[in-house]
């Protein structure tokens, strides 16, 4: 998080919006008044043509340096990172909702910068990047051997500025440097997210073996950021000690450190059984390389990654992440979410019924804290096979099973610096609830088929719609993972706990499908509201959103009206309304003669008369549920 400033001009001059979506997008506003006013008015420092905003919507003033959003009493509220507020301080990269617009609050940020630890080596030769004569403008090397060289390096240069993935660089590389360097065997070795050095691509000559890559040899080519030349290694007191390269029977190896922006991405490492096959001039040549690799692998990585966060980023925009409401469960709700924000390890569980919105309450947590910036990855324990979802958690090396072709990264690792989203946690195998408690734990797993730890730094949030005291109980899940995952316990309410939030619900449900439908939808009739707020909605507030985004589709009128609302509405007893149509009054009067008929003749058993009706038993207990036909039909037993 960037620290708030004291001087009040230099944070003003600092403070920016930048608009993700809506009618602005793509623009960015400075914040250049001590208060800028929002809204659909002309008036308005900042002017939406949105409908779903108020005429003054909200503020956003800077007092004693610091920047706060106010809400001006709007109809469909102000959001920040998915949660609605009435009056809250802002901080670097939080997501502003106002209508079908998004905007980032942006300030400065200060980047710092660590140099690298310097260790003395033992090897014959060093060359540094900078004094390669290949990459000397003043010093460019003419005739024979040089030019040839200086034309390979052309071409090497050429060939892999057009891959697209570092998996089409790595062996296409090691190709051309097989063509200009006489090695037996050939490695690219890169850096892991955990520091350690693996081997990623290896190539050998015709009869060569493939042999172990020395770690001395590397380490202080990483470490010194040099290019390492030795030949005679019989006689180096530094590598007289190391078993693979001896028994190996290498004689000369050229190692060069992948440097970019003074940052270490790996290392090119080609070894021989000759004594004499590498000279100084193949170190040249393989520094200038490795430099102009590891800019292309640095650009190649830095291309996939913008490509999945804009893909992360684009999902994120188009899915809903409000939450809406306020009932005292919901305010309750916003102040733990507050609290638990501030922490960036602490894990948090989340229970409720299925629909109640607990994956929003999560996705608030990691927006609001300082984790935001990097990713959030859900996953949902109860869709997969324990043996996929172990890969997909933890991810596995290529060659772990049948058809892993290559290695591949599990969610853990994807949400590195961010947060891990486990839904339905209750449905977890008993072999991956260990393992998760040990990651959780420890800070550290093993990929699916590894053998080293991968380190991370994530925070988890889990949510279940089961007791998992009763879980526990039943020898189902693991005591002492249930109390690593439960630190903080949020508890999401059923909507019909809070019947206070079903009309804002409802009214932001209309807002949002009536503007991807392109219907002029204004509001909802009072005797459908009405209809929405008697239900009792045991498919919490998913059910509502369904409910809303039919009537949306099916209306016709610029307010939804309650022949739009699903018929498990009109059911519901106790909701009678002066103005409803007499069509759904006829069918309703119909169900309950049918159902009382079907029960006498079936002597008073339930599941007697569902067969008699031709309908499943669970469906005769809803509908007599919703016409609160239970007591009249006790008395008949």
């Amino acid at each position: 998080m960037i620290p708030l400033v004291s001087d009040s001009r230099s944070q003003l001059c600092a403070a920016r919006l930048v608009a993700v979506s809506g009618p602005l997008s793509g623009e960015v506003l400075p914040l250049e008044d001590n208060e800028v006013f929002i809204g659909r008015d002309p008036s308005n420092s900042i002017c939406l043509a949105d409908l779903a905003l108020s005429r003054s919507h909200c503020s956003i003033v800077c007092e004693g340096g610091a920047w706060r959003i106010r809400d001006r009493q709007s109809f469909n509220g102000t959001f920040v990172n998915g949660v609605q507020v009435t009056d809250h301080l802002l901080r670097n990269r939080d997501r502003i909702e106002l209508g079908e617009s998004v905007f980032l609050f942006v300030l400065e940020a200060a980047e710092a910068h660590v140099a690298p630890s310097d260790h003395p080596g033992e090897l014959v030769t060093r060359l540094r990047v900078e004094d390669t004569i290949y990459l000397q403008h003043d010093a460019a090397p003419r005739g024979g051997r040089a030019e040839t060289d200086l034309r390979a390096l052309l071409k090497i240069a050429t060939n892999i500025n057009c891959v697209r993935t570092e998996e089409e660089l790595h062996p296409q590389l090691l190709e051309l440097l097989a063509g200009v360097i006489p090695a037996e065997h050939l490695a690219i070795i890169a850096i892991g997210a955990d520091g350690e050095s693996r081997i990623v691509q290896t190539r050998h000559a015709h009869g060569s073996s493939r042999a172990a890559v020395s770690n001395t040899v590397v380490r202080q080519a990483i470490q010194e950021r040099v290019s390492l030349f030795t030949r005679n290694i019989a006689d180096s007191e530094a590598l007289r000690a190391a078993a693979s390269v001896v028994s190996a029977g290498w004689q000369s190896i050229l190692c060069v450190p992948l440097v970019v922006r003074n940052r270490a991405l790996g290392a090119l490492y080609l070894t021989t059984t000759e004594k004499d096959a590498f000279d100084e001039q193949h170190l040249q040549l393989l520094t200038a390389v490795a430099n102009v690799t590891a800019v292309t692998l640095d650009n190649v990585r830095q291309v996939a990654w913008l490509e999945s966060e804009k893909d992360r980023l684009q999902t994120a925009l188009e899915r809903d992440q409000s939450l809406v409401g306020k009932s005292a469960a919901m305010q309750r709700i916003y102040q733990l979410v507050a609290k638990v924000a501030r922490s960036t390890t602490t894990t948090v569980l989340i229970s409720g019924e299925t629909g109640t919105g607990k994956e929003l309450v999560a996705r608030a947590v990691h927006l609001n804290s300082d984790r935001a910036k990097r990713p959030f990855v859900a996953i949902n324990c109860a869709a997969l096979t324990e043996t996929l979802l172990e890969t997909e958690l933890f991810g596995h090396e290529r060659g772990a099973f049948t058809g892993a072709v290559a290695q591949k990264r599990g969610k853990l690792e994807l949400a590195e610096g961010g947060t891990v989203f486990l839904d339905e946690v209750g449905e977890l195998a008993p072999a991956l609830q260990s393992k998760l408690l040990r990651a959780i734990q420890q800070r550290e797993f093993e990929r699916v088929g590894g053998t080293r730890p991968v380190r991370i730094d994530v925070r988890v949030i889990s949510a279940t719609n089961r007791n998992l005291a009763d879980e526990i109980a039943a020898g189902r899940f693991r005591s002492d993972l249930y109390h690593r995952l439960n630190v903080v316990q949020i508890d999401v309410p059923p909507l019909r706990e809070r019947r206070e939030d079903i009309a804002p619900l409802a009214t932001h449900f209309v807002g949002r499908f009536a503007r991807k439908a392109t219907r002029p939808v204004r509001g909802i009739s009072p005797e459908a509201m009405k209809r929405l707020t008697a239900y009792h909605w045991p498919g919490n507030v998913r059910e509502l959103e369904n409910a809303i985004e039919r009537a949306i589709v099916l209306g016709s009128s610029d307010h939804i009206l309650a022949d739009d609302l699903p018929e498990a509405l009109l059911e519901t007893a106790g909701t009678r309304v002066t103005q409803l149509p007499r069509f759904h009054e006829c069918v309703r009067d119909a169900k309950v003669r049918a159902i009382a008929d079907a029960f006498r003749e079936a002597g008073r058993s339930y599941t007697e008369a569902a067969r008699i009706l031709g309908l499943h038993p669970n469906y005769l207990h809803r509908l007599i549920r919703n016409l609160d036909l239970k007591s009249v039909l006790e008395q008949e037993r």
